[in-house]
């Protein structure tokens, strides 16, 4: 089975590519916007631009399903799906396994299933993933297959976002504790349990006419200030500082604009990362308090997603942060060997 993983280049696709590849039926293709700075084993890869009709039909052809990764603007994940629907409708690829985000349901809360209906309500990445889930409804209704996975916060080894910058902000004093502005569920996901879900999505029976979506978020993540103080700990950057409502907010709403401004600045012209302290966006102080608990027993009914306990995914996290990857994509590609 071949399968292209679009977007390959981040987080998520780079180790799905190395679960793909250890199984004995899928043959993996990361594409990327850009050239790739670090091999992925032996996995092919190629340059495709999501909003690139010609070259993405090109990339597509003989391909089996496509597992759609992208991330970026909001052009790049609306307009993408868009211009990816396009041509794998032109080129005969029957599948396409999208990954969403728990985004979509806006600023609802309370325990949420899949049927929840979507509310671009939480800014420019919401809306623009509402948008995508829509127009890979087309694909359906022309005939494709297709499964949608939102999942939640996704950690564990190589997690930029929900391990990489909150462990520097705990190291620097910036994140700790934060009372009940940091009480809300945080829907932690370990990637390997992502990739899990996306082999299953693969196999699942297609029934004409459904777009099936499946919540993935672990049974037992915690609420975002258990995350913080256990990682704090499991980091050693401790103690643990008790973070107020005044400078948090001043933090994402003060301090974040100018370090993001010069961040960006930085980039353009240095090609590198930039030395000053990571931005806190102001969304994520809403995330932090907001009381939304994915119901996921749909992805472990029908994809058969066996997760990865709270405890052993934080410890992957920490073990990558402190420079000591302890990569498992093999492990999960031995056990899926027969899916």
């Amino acid at each position: 089975m071949k399968i292209l993983v679009l977007g390959g280049s981040g987080h998520i696709g780079k180790r799905l590519a190395e679960v793909l590849k250890n199984t004995a039926w899928a043959t993996p293709i990361i594409a990327s916007r850009g050239k790739l700075r670090d091999a992925a084993g032996s996995v092919a890869t190629i340059q495709a631009d999501a909003l690139d009709l010609a070259g993405l039909s090109s990339a597509l052809r003989g391909v089996d399903a496509v597992v759609n990764c992208v991330a970026g603007d909001a052009r790049s994940i609306a307009a993408g799906m868009h211009t990816l629907v396009q041509a794998a409708l032109g080129t005969g690829c029957r599948r396409i396994v999208h990954l969403s985000t728990m985004s979509v349901y806006g600023p609802v809360e309370g325990r949420i299933q899949e049927d929840a209906p979507l509310h671009p309500g939480l800014g420019w990445y919401g809306r623009a993933k509402c948008e995508a889930e829509i127009h890979l409804g087309e694909f359906v209704r022309q005939g494709g297959e297709a499964v949608l996975l939102r999942p939640g916060c996704v950690f564990g080894p190589g997690s930029e976002l929900w391990v990489g910058r909150i462990g520097r902000w705990l190291k620097a004093g910036r994140l700790g504790d934060l009372g009940e502005a940091g009480d809300g569920w945080s829907n932690l996901v370990h990637v390997d349990d992502v990739c899990q879900a996306v082999v299953a999505a693969l196999h699942l029976p297609a029934r004409p006419g459904e777009l099936p979506a499946f919540n993935l978020a672990g049974p037992d993540s915690p609420r975002w200030n258990q995350y913080f103080v256990d990682l704090a700990l499991a980091l050693q950057a401790t103690p643990v500082r008790r973070i107020g409502r005044r400078q948090l907010q001043f933090d994402a709403f003060i301090a974040s604009p100018p370090l993001k401004a010069a961040q960006r600045v930085w980039t353009g012209f240095a090609k590198s990362a930039a030395p000053f302290p990571d931005p806190m966006p102001p969304g994520l102080t809403h995330l932090w308090a907001q009381h939304i608990h994915l119901d996921w027993t749909q992805a472990s009914s029908r994809l058969g997603v066996v997760w990865t306990p709270y405890a052993a995914g934080l410890q992957s996290s920490a073990g990558w942060f402190a420079g000591k990857d302890p990569s498992s994509a093999h492990k999960i590609g031995h056990a899926l060997w027969t899916h």
